[in-house]
């Protein structure tokens, strides 16, 4: 039923989301590649922004996902290459991609410095790790407290989704030769934000 209501919610959502993240993405992206792994492409958000033609390995544990990012997918003329397994220990060869692409995932996988340990795994030298995600407040802040105090059902009904995350932190300390980082604030979406946007080189 979760998975379900959260297929749904982001497809709804893919229009706003748009208007917020979407200048924003396209810089973080950069040059595309003919070949893009991306965590969590959920119901296919991101496609949009890909040109006709592209191979995206798709890292989509979530089968309540599939339907929709198939649509998605033949509509922007995106080529799946579906792995089931969750980011933690992705199904892509060691050294073999120039793009990793994380949007709104990271506060949702299970252990996000596994994932950020895998995802330097599979990058090629000098590849890109492109990343939009929502993170914690700072702490002693009204939306700290109130995204400490909310945590439990919202990450029940987020199917594992942390408010209060220190991403940035998990990023910063993965061991990537460089980091490009920018927190903001966003237009709305309380209480997941603050959020952080940028690149890590392999």
């Amino acid at each position: 039923m979760r998975g379900r209501l959260n297929s749904w919610f982001l497809a709804a959502a893919e229009k706003p989301m748009h208007r917020e993240y979407g200048d924003r993405k396209l810089r973080i992206f950069g040059d595309l590649p003919a070949t893009i792994v991306e965590l969590g492409p959920g119901s296919g958000a991101n496609f949009r922004y890909y040109p006709r033609g592209t191979r995206v390995i798709a890292v989509e544990p979530n089968p309540m996902m599939l339907k929709r990012m198939y649509s998605k997918a033949a509509e922007h003329g995106i080529e799946i290459d579906l792995r089931h397994a969750g980011a933690e220990g992705m199904e892509v060869e060691s050294a073999s991609a120039d793009l990793v692409i994380s949007t709104l995932v990271l506060c949702s996988v299970r252990d996000p410095e596994q994932v950020l340990s895998e995802v330097k795994r599979v990058l090629k030298p000098g590849g890109r790790f492109a990343f939009l995600e929502h993170v914690a407040a700072e702490p002693g802040t009204r939306l700290r407290k109130v995204q400490d105090a909310i945590h439990d059902p919202w990450h029940w009904l987020g199917e594992g989704c942390h408010l209060n995350r220190d991403t940035a932190s998990s990023i910063v300390g993965a061991g990537f030769s460089r980091v490009e980082l920018e927190r903001f604030d966003g237009t709305g979406h309380v209480p997941y934000k603050p959020h952080i946007s940028g690149y890590a080189l392999r």
